[in-house]
């Protein structure tokens, strides 16, 4: 299951509450995904990687606040505070009154469900289409870039570079994401000419890239070929010196197939036309 709300509670406090909040968010209109531990997790398999697959696959963690799960020593501080670790948003669920707010979470937008259930659940969908809006998805960027100030002030000189350079990315996200708030009809211009451009490059056929230097010599060349490689000098005496016999006889020449024995053949019949014998070619 991915992209999904993951439910963090304590049993000893809220769990009839969540089983409603589960069945309500998934049964009702419009439907939300939900991950529940009473539902979800399988038997049989280790329960602390199911959910932490479950954190690391959900869209944003609900923290139903109790009296005991806002206690120091509680599970679900362990849950959402891997939620955060992952990059999460956590949307605090106030349950029950005078309790404290984890320091983490002070400054987090707050879903009251100390009244009645039907309207604390319809302040929750309000909450979830809003922020699936450029508006949201802007504070949710805000709300990471605060929890990573806040680590880099308690982090190590090994772990300050790193949270530095997503300081740094969650910085640039903001300022675009800004601007597409301020002016959304710009900016969906603006990315739907990207999406074009891009679909034009790819649709440009990929140019051969034809090297100007096709052959490289490792010595210059001579200026003038020796004579052993000009005009077969030696083979054309050697047959005037066998056709000068006033015997007849039979000239074969052998070779790779190609132009060059006929050229050859027209040549010797040109030279020695006046001799009386026959002249073959052969591949």
């Amino acid at each position: 299951m991915t992209d999904h709300c993951f439910i963090s509670y304590s049993t000893a406090d809220a769990l009839e509450f969540a089983t409603k909040l589960a069945n309500e968010l998934e049964g009702g209109y419009p439907y939300v995904n939900v991950w529940f531990d009473k539902r979800d997790l399988r038997p049989g398999m280790e329960w602390d990687i199911q959910i932490d697959d479950g954190l690391k696959g959900c869209k944003l963690l609900l923290f139903v606040m109790t009296t005991d799960s806002t206690n120091e020593k509680s599970v679900c501080k362990q849950e959402w505070s891997r939620a955060l670790s992952h990059k999460k948003t956590v949307i605090p669920l106030l349950l029950h009154q005078n309790i404290n707010t984890p320091f983490r979470l002070g400054d987090r937008q707050r879903i009251d469900f100390t009244g009645e259930f039907e309207a604390g659940v319809a302040q929750l969908r309000r909450h979830l289409a809003w922020m699936d809006s450029p508006a949201g998805e802007l504070q949710a960027f805000k709300d990471r870039l605060s929890d990573a100030e806040r680590d880099l002030q308690r982090a190590n000189d090994v772990d300050k570079l790193r949270i530095k350079a997503e300081i740094d990315e969650l910085t640039e996200q903001i300022k675009r994401q800004e601007e597409i708030v301020k002016n959304p009809k710009a900016a969906e211009e603006k990315t739907e000419k990207n999406i074009q451009s891009g679909l034009e490059r790819e649709r440009k056929p990929v140019k051969e890239v034809i090297s100007k230097q096709l052959s490289k010599f490792i010595n210059p060349p001579p200026g003038i070929a020796p004579n052993y490689f000009q005009d077969r000098f030696d083979e054309i005496k050697e047959i005037k010196r066998f056709l000068e016999n006033d015997a007849q006889r039979l000239l074969t020449i052998v070779g790779r197939a190609g132009w060059e024995k006929l050229q050859w053949s027209a040549a010797c019949s040109r030279r020695w036309k006046e001799a009386s014998f026959p002249m073959t070619s052969a591949r």
